[in-house]
């Protein structure tokens, strides 16, 4: 009984996130839901004992990186400067590369910290006149814009709060698995585009195009190129700088009595400081200042608690004594342990429809276990760091995916038109690179 209890839960999960049901409510319903199969706790243990812990460590060790990374995106849509950003790599590629020109500019928003919601609604009025231009049917315009921001969202130096989850636990950066992480991210793209580019050929020989003229409407006075782009290159840069600092024997010395070097202090400080520089370059821009960086606040909250709740969530789940069964099952898989690891991330993930809930679960969850199977395995930190989360994008787009019905419904698209193209793109293709980083992986590449 506890087990179909923990069955039953994650089926009612997905299909009320799916039905629309918000993630703060559904889950430590489902929670409570599992256990009441169970003998192990009472209910409304579960909501206020292991369900707030998980969420609430997780809200500990992560809200730092949360908080200026949400305002950061907020000042990027909100000055205008997401949308130049998207403006100049589309009129720099040609209307002949529409399609490759949305994935870049998708690409490099998402990798210099905006956030991925935020990129739908900068990248979509570029998406949309883009392809309007090109007679390109509106229909792959979800599938461009995710298959830009997805590999940027795991790629290794990414400035995304995904990227430092599972830092703490591992003891890694967000450049780990550098060499693999470049090669499956230039797989995923090129396969992506490829097959787009190839759909999208094959409708236009069918009479598709697109159905109506652009409504993309500009600012009067977006900031300028240098602008713009300054801000993300000062992420990267900071980033990069911050994290070899940080890595120093004697800085490390230094902060050892204090509880140590945090993973996610490069990336929080190098976003801070981006921050006050942007705002200041961009004052003219921002209707209001305060009010910006108070929507973003705002913002960082909602967006914790969604992946936090998840979290706590895998927390009760990983307490009963029905899990140790799945756990065992999903530890036991046969052949290299990196297919374990990948395994094990991409179902989680496919379960609460993220890669931020999926990797904070794993983490919670089964850290301690890939720990125990790199150590006797010799695998490197960093490759079970990068392959959590590529394992992650294998599933986490579901048609329950928050992410997935966002871009929908801002581009107008229904699923029947335009998800096989969304599944394609985020969910087949990574599955090329995932390969390519376990046989790199299994020839010592990390």
């Amino acid at each position: 009984m506890d087990l179909l209890g923990i069955i039953l839960s994650l089926i009612l999960l997905i299909v009320m996130i799916y039905r629309g049901f918000s993630v703060l409510v559904v889950s430590p319903l489902m929670a409570m839901f599992a256990v009441s199969f169970s003998d192990d706790m009472p209910v409304l243990t579960a909501w206020t004992g292991p369900l707030m812990e998980g969420s609430a460590h997780f809200v500990q060790a992560y809200y730092p990186v949360f908080l200026v990374g949400a305002i950061f995106g907020v000042v990027m849509n909100a000055s205008g400067a997401a949308k130049t950003v998207a403006n100049s790599i589309s009129a720099y590629m040609g209307e002949s590369r529409a399609c490759l020109a949305v994935i870049f500019a998708s690409f490099l928003l998402v990798y210099g910290g905006v956030a991925v919601y935020v990129v739908i609604f900068a990248a979509f009025p570029v998406a949309q006149n883009l392809f309007a231009m090109a007679n390109l049917p509106r229909r792959f315009i979800p599938a461009a814009i995710l298959a830009g921001a997805m590999p940027a969202y795991v790629a290794p130096g990414s400035a995304q709060f995904s990227n430092t989850i599972p830092i703490p636990v591992l003891g890694t950066t967000i450049y780990a698995a550098i060499i693999p992480g470049i090669i499956a991210v230039v797989i995923w793209v090129l396969i992506a585009n490829l097959y787009l580019n190839r759909a999208i050929a094959k409708a236009k020989s069918n009479g598709e195009g697109y159905p109506f003229e652009s409504e993309q409407t500009e600012s009067a006075d977006p900031p300028g190129v240098f602008t713009s782009f300054f801000p993300i290159i000062m992420v990267i840069v900071g980033n990069f700088l911050l994290t070899q600092y940080f890595s120093r024997p004697e800085v490390i010395e230094y902060y050892a009595p204090y509880g140590g070097v945090k993973g996610i202090w490069p990336i929080t400080i190098s976003i801070s400081a981006s921050l006050v520089v942007s705002i200041y370059m961009m004052r003219r821009y921002l209707q209001s200042t305060l009010h910006t960086l108070s929507k973003g606040a705002v913002d960082s909250l909602l967006a914790i608690f969604n992946t936090a709740v998840q979290v706590g969530y895998g927390n009760v789940i990983q307490s009963l004594s029905a899990f140790a069964l799945i756990k065992g099952f999903l530890l036991a898989i046969p052949g290299t342990k990196l297919l374990t690891i990948t395994v094990t991330s991409a179902l989680l993930a496919g379960v609460v429809g993220s890669v931020s809930g999926g990797t904070g679960i794993i983490m919670e969850v089964f850290g301690d276990d890939f720990l125990r199977l790199a150590a006797e395995h010799q695998i490197d930190h960093g490759l079970i760091h990068r392959l959590v989360l590529f394992g992650c994008s294998l599933l986490d787009t579901l048609p329950h995916s928050g992410l997935v019905i966002t871009v929908l419904a801002v581009s107008q698209c229904s699923y029947r038109e335009s998800y096989m193209p969304v599944f394609m793109a985020t969910c087949a293709a990574p599955a090329a690179s995932v390969v390519a980083i376990i046989i790199l992986g299994l020839m010592g590449v990390s």
